[in-house]
């Protein structure tokens, strides 16, 4: 369990220190404002900062449970336990496996699609789908050397 605790105690760590570039980022896109020159200027602004502050009410979600876990023994052996148990693990590995493939036969439908109606939504979309077999293929490079 020692073990365990220093891995949460460094997920913590990590996860107040991104929490602090977010607010920074939120902080300094507040005071320095967003000039661009489009009608869309206000509502990318908008999904930005809120990207950002759903992605800091997560984090602070995730770090209270962690600092509850640190502080109660109880609580720790049962994230140890949630996170090593092997049935999770086999259902988040297939549902993940799914879910790629699904992700890069909708993307490619859409850009296709997209093709018809907009050039530079398309070219955006294929730039994504390449992202995606990108990160597919170097994971799964890494993950054959690591096993």
């Amino acid at each position: 369990m020692v073990e365990f605790r220093t891995v949460l105690t460094r997920r913590l760590r990590w996860l107040i220190g991104v929490n602090g570039v977010f607010t920074l980022i939120v902080i300094l896109t507040a005071l320095y404002g967003y000039k661009v020159q489009s009608d869309a200027g206000d509502f990318v602004h908008g999904l930005q900062v809120g990207i950002f502050i759903g992605m800091q009410i997560i984090i602070l979600l995730v770090g209270k449970k962690l600092r509850a876990a640190l502080r109660n023994e109880s609580l720790l052996k049962t994230l140890y336990i949630e996170e090593h148990d092997e049935r999770k693990k086999l259902i988040m590995e297939k549902t993940n496996s799914l879910s790629l493939y699904v992700t890069l036969f909708s993307v490619s439908l859409a850009a296709i699609v997209f093709g018809f109606f907009n050039v530079t939504v398309s070219i955006t979309l294929f730039g994504v789908l390449i992202v995606i077999l990108l990160t597919r293929i170097s994971t799964k490079k890494y993950y054959n050397r690591k096993f």
